[in-house]
């Protein structure tokens, strides 16, 4: 590849698009295991030692649709794995970017203020680089050369189709993209989150919303980027001292990092149930919630008993409707889970059904102590 980092060379604007997602896992073999049997990822690349002596690492790709996601379990103590895994045990590390010129990209990003954590390095065809994104996950800027496998990843063999090896039919489950990234950052730090998103990135704030309940709550603001690939719910406590879920995700997981990844689906009614069938652990939701949504609420698509039945989240905002729903955390630290979403136009992302979940809760823990 050319070489692209004379300084007397001009920026190019930015273009950043969702290319990969990589975990940091301490067993990547059961990882494997879960997301290919439960949640229906076909194996792309199968586990490859890759890295130097002091980074050594062995690393596998799985997709479905338009989602990849990379996993890598260290091998050796300098790798960046071993330190992410003892602050936070298994965990999202990585939101790699796909752009037209890694160096430019590089150049342009730090000079507006990013860290720049590793510089450009071009290896497989690939030129790669590495900047700060929040807390200790990163952006990884990747280049691919005009012959290069869309799916290739530096220092592992090139992708396979999904119709060969051992994998399971993607469509099975129905998963298509990634429809956004769950952040949680400290309380005060929100702000400054998104306005390096905004100055920084090139990325826009499309949603900001305050949810109260009670003396619990959260601060959230949405950053998208230019093209829509890349959606970042950014949540903060109402205050530093405050519970609730924002609050112990922090605690637990170690400081920022990425709560859940929202996976939209085309039918949310039959992505749950095959992968409930195939053993995926759902949230339960009180029945009070159902019981009070015919008055908030009528569904446009799936019937009410479709909805119970499954524990599937209906919301709506002035341009559609979404259903939602949230795995059981089987993190070690009961920290990260996944989400699947079907938007039927609505741009918003269910605050609605954090208040009504609450005040079933409410309702459900009210009747109980009147029967007891």
């Amino acid at each position: 590849m050319p070489d692209r980092s004379s300084p007397d060379t001009a920026p190019l604007p930015l273009e950043l698009q969702l290319d990969h997602v990589e975990f940091y896992v301490a067993d990547l073999a059961a990882e494997l295991t879960r997301l290919t049997t439960e949640y229906g990822f076909d194996l792309l690349v199968p586990p490859t030692e890759r890295g130097g002596t002091a980074e050594r690492c062995v690393s596998a790709l799985v997709g479905q649709a338009a989602v990849r996601l990379l996993l890598t379990q260290p091998l050796a103590a300098g790798h960046p794995a071993t330190d992410y895994l003892a602050r936070h045990d298994d965990g999202v590390a990585a939101l790699a970017l796909r752009v037209p010129d890694a160096t430019a990209a590089y150049r342009t990003l730090t000079g507006r203020g990013a860290d720049g954590l590793r510089p450009p390095q071009a290896v497989d065809g690939c030129v790669t680089a590495v900047v700060g994104a929040f807390g200790d996950v990163v952006h990884t800027l990747i280049e691919r050369g005009p012959d290069v496998p869309a799916d290739r990843i530096p220092g592992l063999p090139d992708a396979a189709p999904a119709d060969q090896g051992p994998t399971l039919d993607a469509d099975a489950v129905g998963l298509r993209s990634v429809d956004h990234f769950a952040v949680c950052v400290p309380s005060g730090e929100l702000r400054e989150t998104v306005r390096r998103y905004c100055e920084v990135f090139d990325f826009r704030m499309i949603f900001e919303e305050r949810i109260e309940v009670g003396a619990l709550g959260m601060d959230s603001m949405v950053v998208q980027s230019p093209d829509h690939s890349v959606t970042l719910t950014l949540i903060e406590p109402l205050t530093p001292d405050a519970g609730g879920q924002i609050a112990s995700f922090l605690a637990d997981h170690g400081g920022a990092g990425v709560q859940h990844v929202a996976f939209s689906s085309q039918d949310a009614v039959h992505s749950v149930a095959t992968m409930a069938a195939r053993g995926v652990p759902f949230l339960r939701t009180p029945a009070a919630y159902f019981d009070a949504l015919p008055a908030r609420l009528t569904p446009l698509r799936h019937s009410l008993d479709q909805l119970r039945e499954l524990n599937l989240l209906v919301d709506q905002d002035h341009d559609g409707q979404l259903f939602q729903i949230f795995t059981r955390s089987r993190h070690p630290r009961g920290t990260f889970f996944f989400e699947v979403i079907e938007r039927i136009r609505a741009r918003n992302f269910g605050s609605n059904n954090i208040r009504a979940l609450y005040e079933a809760v409410e309702l459900q823990r009210n009747a109980s102590e009147v029967a007891g």
